[in-house]
C-alpha cells in the first residue's frame, strides 16, 4: 500500500480523536488579542490532531509556533521573541487557549500575558472578559487557582529543520574565521577524534581539562532507523549520531551522522536531507506520549516522496502516542491530504497585519503562495445561463478556491449527462461534477447503497431510472459468463448511486432564468412559469422599454451583466455557493 493510500486510512481514523479522548491535555483552539502583527482578535482553532499553518514568507507562521511552544507550564515565548534595542515590543502582548482538563471534564482557557518589571517574562494572567475569554467556574478542580486556570502541561519539541546542518557543513560554509588552508587542516585534525571517538565508543571527551565536548555517541535504535529508511526511500545497515564541539571556536553543539549503506560515510558526503530525517526522526521518537510538537518548514532539503513519507510517519506517531502536531510548511506534499479545517492560511488584511482563515482547500491555500491550482473541479451545467450563475456564485468563494472550479457547458442536456458522462466520469475517475437544471429533479436525494439490501439487487435498475429520469449507459465487461456480467451490473449500478450522491446537484430553481427573474422582479409571479416562458419573460424584462431585438450573443450578453448585478447574499445564489463549497472541501 502507498503511502497516500496509508494517509487517507490515518487522515480518517485520527478525525476521530478529540480533546481528552484520547488527546489529553490537547490545545484546542488559540485566541491572540494582542500579539505581534496578527490582526487583533485571530483565533486558530485546531480541529485535527495535524494542523497545518500556510503562508507566504514572514506573514506570522513561525510566529505563532513561538506562542504555542510558551503555552505550556515551565515554557514561554521569550526564548523565541525577546526585545532588543532595534527591535523593541511596544504596547503589551497577551494571548489566550483553550486546553483540556481531565479535572474539569472539558475545555479550560488560561491566559499568558507579556507584563511585570522582569523583561521578556510571559506569566500566567487573570482571564480577560474582555477579550471574550470564559469566566472561571466554581469548585474546586486540579489545575484551577482562585482566579485563574494554571497552564497546560505538557512536554513540547521544537523542530527547525530550517536550522538543521551537519557538523561538516555548519563549519565549511558558516565558519570565515579561517582561510580554507587552515580550516581544511582543523576539519581533517576534528574527523581524525570523531573518528576514535566512533570506534572507541567514547560517551566523554575532554581536550586537556578543558569542558566536556562529547554529548551524545550511539547507533540509531532499530525503530529510528527503520523510520529513517521509510522516510528517505532507502535500506541503511545502521546509522550513529553524534552530538559534539569539537571543531573549533566552542560554537556550542555539533550534529554528526555516520551512515552505513554498503559503506560507511560521515554527513560530509551524506545529502542534506538524510541529516534532516535523522534529525527529526530522533526528536519525534523521543517525544512523550500526548506531547505538543512543532515542526518548521519540515520539507526543508526533503525531495517530495521524503516529505509525503515524513506526513505518514508523522500521522502514525499521533496514532501511536496522542500527539499534537502543528507545522508550518509551503509543501503541497504535507496539505493535498488533510481535511480542510486543517489547513490554515495566514494572509495580509491590507492594514499591514495577518488574518488566519480557519479552513482552506490545499489549491486556494498553495494559490496564495503563487502555485496554480493542480486538482482543478470541472463543473458542467446544461446551458450557459445555468454557467453564467454558476460562475457568479464562484466569484463570492475564496479566490483560491474560485481558481480551482472550471465552470463548462455540457452537450446534449441532462439526459446525455446522467447517461452517458456520468458512467463513464465514474470509471474514468475524472474530477466532474453536474449542476442540472431544477427541473431535471425527480427525489429530493438519491438513495444510500449501503441500505439497499441484497433482495433488492433486481430493482436497482428501476430505482435508479426513477430517480434520474433516465436509463445509464454502464461500462461493464462483455463475455457468455452471465452470472459474472449480472453481479458486474450490480456493482456498477451500487457505485453509480454513490458517485450521484457525491457529485450532482440541481439548480435551486426549474431553470436558470427563474433564479434571474425572481432577482430582477422578487413580486413578479414567475415561479409558476414553464421553461419557454421564462426565457420568454426574461428576455420582454432585458428589453423592457425598447425596440431592439437582440440577437443571440446580444442576449447573452444582457444575461450576464444582469446576473451580475445579483447581490452575494441572494437565497439562490447562497444555495449555489455552499453546493461549490461542499464539491470543495468534501
Amino acid at each position: 500500500m502507498g503511502d497516500n493510500e496509508v494517509i487517507a486510512k490515518l487522515v480518517a481514523a485520527l478525525t476521530h480523536f478529540k480533546p481528552g479522548a484520547p488527546l489529553k491535555n490537547y490545545i484546542a483552539y488559540a485566541v491572540f488579542p494582542k500579539f505581534k502583527n496578527l490582526e487583533e482578535g485571530t483565533r486558530i482553532d485546531f480541529n485535527f490532531p495535524l494542523t497545518a499553518l500556510v503562508g507566504p514568507n514572514g506573514i506570522g507562521k513561525s510566529s505563532v509556533l513561538h506562542a504555542l511552544w510558551g503555552m505550556p507550564y515551565k515554557y514561554s515565548t521569550s526564548k523565541f521573541w525577546f526585545e532588543t534595542a532595534l527591535d523593541p515590543i511596544g504596547h503589551p502582548q497577551t494571548y489566550f487557549y483553550g486546553h483540556w482538563s481531565d479535572s474539569f471534564g472539558g475545555l479550560v482557557e488560561t491566559r499568558k500575558a507579556r507584563v511585570g518589571a522582569k523583561r521578556d517574562y510571559w506569566e500566567p494572567a487573570r482571564p480577560r472578559l474582555s477579550d471574550g475569554m470564559l469566566p472561571i467556574p466554581p469548585g474546586k478542580y486540579e489545575g484551577k487557582a482562585l482566579d485563574r486556570w494554571h497552564p497546560v502541561r505538557r512536554e513540547v519539541r521544537y523542530i527547525n529543520l530550517k536550522a538543521v546542518f551537519g557538523s561538516f557543513d555548519r563549519y565549511f560554509y558558516f565558519d570565515d574565521d579561517r582561510s580554507g588552508g587552515d580550516r581544511r587542516e582543523a576539519m581533517l585534525r576534528e574527523a581524525l577524534r570523531l573518528k576514535s571517538v566512533k570506534d572507541r565508543n567514547l560517551q566523554s571527551y575532554k581536550l586537556g581539562r578543558g569542558q566536556e565536548r562529547l554529548f551524545e555517541n550511539r547507533d540509531l535504535t532499530k525503530n529510528e532507523l527503520e523510520s529513517v529508511s521509510k522516510i528517505l526511500g532507502r535500506n541503511y545497515d545502521s546509522a550513529r549520531i553524534i552530538r559534539h564541539s569539537l571543531y573549533p571556536g566552542n560554537r556550542g553543539r555539533d550534529l554528526s551522522v555516520v551512515f552505513r549503506r554498503g559503506s560507511e560515510y560521515s554527513e560530509a558526503f551524506a545529502g542534506s536531507g538524510e541529516i534532516a530525517a535523522v534529525s527529526a526522526v530522533v526528536e519525534i521518537l523521543k517525544a512523550k506520549d500526548y506531547s505538543l510538537i512543532l515542526l518548521d518548514e519540515p520539507e526543508t532539503s526533503l525531495h517530495p516522496g521524503a516529505q509525503r513519507a515524513l506526513l505518514r510517519f508523522l500521522l502514525e506517531q499521533i496514532q501511536e502516542k496522542n500527539h499534537q502536531i502543528v507545522m508550518s510548511t509551503h509543501s503541497d506534499e504535507f496539505i493535498k491530504n488533510l481535511p480542510h479545517d486543517a489547513i490554515k492560511v495566514f494572509e495580509e488584511n491590507g492594514q499591514f497585519r495577518s488574518r488566519i482563515l480557519p479552513r482552506s482547500s490545499p489549491d486556494a491555500a498553495l494559490l496564495r503562495l503563487g502555485k496554480l491550482p493542480e486538482n482543478v473541479r470541472r463543473v458542467l451545467v446544461e446551458d450557459p445561463v445555468a454557467a453564467a450563475l454558476v460562475l457568479h456564485a464562484a466569484k463570492s468563494l475564496d479566490h483560491g478556491d474560485a481558481a480551482a472550479l472550471e465552470v463548462r457547458v455540457a452537450p446534449g442536456g441532462a439526459e446525455s449527462i446522467l447517461t452517458y458522462m456520468g458512467p463513464s466520469a465514474m470509471v474514468s475517475g475524472d474530477n466532474i461534477f453536474f449542476m442540472l437544471d431544477g427541473d431535471k429533479r425527480k427525489v429530493d436525494s438519491f438513495s444510500d447503497p449501503d441500505m439497499i439490501p441484497p433482495a433488492k439487487h433486481n430493482d436497482l435498475e428501476d430505482l435508479i431510472k426513477k430517480e434520474i429520469g433516465c436509463k445509464p449507459r454502464y461500462q461493464i465487461p462483455g463475455g457468455d459468463d452471465k452470472h459474472g456480467h449480472s453481479n458486474a451490473k450490480v456493482t456498477a449500478q451500487l457505485n453509480y448511486l454513490r458517485w450521484l450522491r457525491k457529485r450532482v446537484s440541481y439548480l435551486p430553481r426549474l431553470v436558470p432564468e427563474h433564479v434571474l427573474l425572481a432577482a430582477m422582479e422578487p413580486k413578479g409571479g414567475h415561479e409558476d412559469k414553464t421553461a419557454k416562458q421564462a426565457k420568454v419573460a426574461l428576455k420582454g424584462l432585458l428589453t423592457k422599454g425598447s425596440k431592439f431585438e437582440p440577437s443571440g450573443d446580444e442576449l447573452r450578453a444582457l444575461i450576464k451583466i444582469e446576473i451580475g448585478k445579483i447581490p452575494f447574499d441572494n437565497a439562490d445564489i447562497v444555495v449555489i455557493r455552499d453546493q461549490l463549497q461542499r464539491w470543495l472541501h468534501g
